[in-house]
């Protein structure tokens, strides 16, 4: 009857505590997607503003703009439609995150509703066996629930502790393709301006294509690696640098579009890219540490119910 019972304590606790999990990732989704609603309206506004500055970008396309205001090294661009493009490059950007959230915290809500009621059923069991360990003449009944209720908790801090360092390996990866990409224009731009010709520039262009979409990805993970740290009890310093990652696309933009024109600039995207990368291993590494923390208190309590079952 025990074993049922645990087994039954078990399922609901850890209910329970996904259904916190995904509780805390909405409040912390809707507060990012809060934020990025402020800055569309102010890119729409920014976006308008140089529009009215350089009319004809108005009509044209993202791609359009990147091959014909950018492809060509001989022109030198106006500082208004290097803004303009940049403003439309971070708009994108944006309004892609902000889907992304919206659909995250539908998901998330959603499955939510296999939750409901669990809290109210695991109080009841939990009453039902306090009460059978008390009669059966154990005085030590709180304690033994207490120290399972412990274990799960730091089984289920464990579980997050370990998504998020998927994520931020995944980040890692990511961010290694970026800097590759960005290397490989960044040699390619040398010809360029030697001379390489249409193809050159043309290989070049490609390879910060590829950046741009990896710096795209990165950007979704590491909000998706901020979301997976709602939960974990973390020093504050962590905090503060995963907030700072959420401008992380807009300041590789504002260096890539100087970067069409400067190649010497390059290296203010591959920075900061590299920021975020030094940035998420140093969250890593301390991952890392807590992982090994959580496992080692999680053979404790395990060592402590045993004592204490086995000791009547």
């Amino acid at each position: 009857m025990y074993d049922e019972m645990n087994q039954e304590l078990e399922k609901l606790r850890v209910g329970i505590q996904k259904d916190k999990k995904k509780l805390n990732i909405i409040k912390d989704l809707e507060k990012q997607l809060m934020e990025l609603e402020r800055k569309e309206a102010d890119l729409s506004w920014q976006l308008k503003k140089e529009e009215e500055d350089v009319e004809k970008l108005n009509k044209a396309s993202i791609t359009v703009m990147f091959y014909t205001i950018l492809g060509s090294k001989d022109k030198q661009m106006e500082k208004e439609r290097q803004e303009a493009l940049a403003v439309r490059l971070k708009l994108e950007e944006t309004l892609s995150e902000m889907d992304a959230i919206k659909n995250s915290i539908y998901k998330l809500r959603t499955e939510r509703m296999e939750y409901s009621g669990y809290e109210q059923k695991y109080n009841t069991l939990y009453e039902q066996k306090y009460n059978l360990l008390k009669n059966s003449g154990r005085e030590d009944a709180k304690q033994i629930i207490d120290i399972e209720e412990a274990i799960s908790f730091c089984q289920s801090n464990l579980k997050e502790i370990e998504e998020a360092i998927t994520v931020g390996k995944r980040i890692i990866d990511r961010v290694l393709s970026a800097e590759s990409s960005l290397s490989s224009a960044e040699g390619w731009g040398v010809w360029d301006m030697l001379g390489g010709g249409l193809i050159t520039d043309m290989v070049k262009h490609s390879h910060i294509d590829d950046a741009k979409a990896a710096v795209s990805e990165i950007q979704s993970l590491l909000n998706q690696f901020r979301s997976e740290l709602t939960d974990i009890k973390i020093e504050s310093d962590i905090e503060i640098n995963i907030e700072g990652f959420v401008k992380f696309a807009d300041f590789f933009f504002d260096g890539l579009i100087a970067d069409w024109v400067i190649q010497s600039r390059i290296n203010d995207s591959k920075e900061s890219v590299s920021q975020v990368k030094r940035g998420v291993e140093s969250v890593l590494s301390r991952l890392e540490n807590m992982k090994r923390a959580a496992k080692g208190q999680i053979t404790g309590l395990r060592t402590q119910l045993t004592i204490l079952v086995e000791s009547k």
